[in-house]
């Protein structure tokens, strides 16, 4: 029975480990992914180019704050090349995801995690020419 735990005792922590990364990778993914959603949403509202980047910094950096999990904090990547009635407004962020806690052999110190969102422009917005 002694000599069984000896080989099963590290098999089963592996698969704890690897649980516990699989865990962590999903749940960074979805954030990451609600962080794009939210701030190309948020940019797509803006009634300026330069606002919409500035709303879709915010929104993003405001889902993912408080995260110690992306290591350096998120990159967000506002492109409002179709700005306009019509168009849409595409935010990129991407976040490093730090394993160096779990410290298990054969796994990478991190992982980069990569999240998308594209929202039409809202036409319904006021954009500046003539009067509110």
């Amino acid at each position: 029975m002694t000599l069984e735990m000896v080989f099963a005792t590290p098999i089963i922590l592996l698969l704890i480990g690897l649980l516990v990364i699989s865990g962590r990778v999903v749940d960074a993914q979805s954030q990451v992914d609600g962080a794009a959603r939210d701030a190309a949403r948020a940019a797509s509202t803006a009634r300026s180019e330069g606002t919409a980047r500035d709303l879709a910094q915010q929104a993003a950096t405001g889902d993912l704050s408080g995260h110690d999990w992306c290591a350096g904090g998120p990159s967000i990547s506002p492109d409002t090349s179709a700005w306009g009635a019509g168009g849409r407004v595409t935010v990129t962020v991407t976040c490093h995801v730090d394993f160096s806690d779990l410290a298990l052999p054969g796994f990478p110190g991190s992982r980069t995690l990569t999240g998308k969102a594209v929202a039409p422009i809202d036409t319904y917005t006021y954009r500046g020419g003539g009067n509110p």
